[in-house]
């Protein structure tokens, strides 16, 4: 993987796959994780990794 993208970009693909009534939106974001970490399983590793890194 390259270098990520900003975590404000990533936010927005997760929103965006969570537009239910929009599937057109929902495609659009996850192929966007997709192609930014190569596999969701790699997307959501990363982003559970930054969660866990922030102080509660």
């Amino acid at each position: 993987m390259k270098t990520a993208p900003p975590e404000s970009l990533i936010r927005t693909w997760v929103w965006m796959m969570s537009e239910n009534n929009n599937p057109q939106l929902n495609n659009k974001g996850r192929q966007n994780l997709i192609n930014a970490f190569g596999s969701m399983q790699k997307a959501i590793e990363y982003i559970e990794s930054i969660a866990d890194a922030k102080p509660q």
